[in-house]
């Protein structure tokens, strides 16, 4: 399916971002928010790449955490082996998160998820929290891994 620019621009390269953010506090025990630009900025444009073709549902997904696996394991330095399993932790914390902002926006708007989902800026802007939980995820683990370290941007 397809990606729309405007939801790929609001929603899909701050999350590709985040992702990267997350999954380098979940490798590297610390936070350096430029450190993700790069990666993030790659994971966007592969996803928005794969997007374009017609694959069966669930693939993109594939690729996507197949790609983020191996852009955290080259700009870590951790082994794939790890990198695949932060991949899938991060990946399970979107979706989770996704089901749940999307589901609430859907109650308090009194819209059907298929009706925010079909309008790419609407999609957008309810994905938007996301991030930001993904974020305050990521800050989280930095937190609780090592006292008193700092988040560097």
């Amino acid at each position: 399916m397809k990606l729309p620019y405007i939801q790929w621009l609001i929603q899909g390269i701050p999350e590709c971002i985040v992702a990267i953010v997350l999954g380098l506090a979940l490798l590297e025990k610390k936070l350096v928010v430029r450190k993700a630009l790069i990666p993030g900025l790659i994971q966007a444009i592969i996803i928005f790449l794969v997007r374009l073709f017609p694959l069966p549902f669930g693939s993109h997904t594939l690729i996507a955490f197949i790609s983020l696996s191996f852009l955290l394991s080259y700009f870590s330095g951790s082994n794939y082996s790890k990198a695949l399993i932060v991949s899938f932790f991060v990946y399970t914390a979107l979706g989770l998160s996704e089901f749940i902002i999307v589901s609430a926006a859907s109650y308090l708007l009194s819209l059907p998820v298929e009706i925010i989902l079909n309008k790419p800026l609407l999609a957008a802007l309810v994905g938007l929290p996301q991030v930001f939980i993904l974020f305050f995820l990521s800050f989280l683990v930095v937190s609780f891994s090592q006292k008193g370290e700092k988040i560097h941007f």
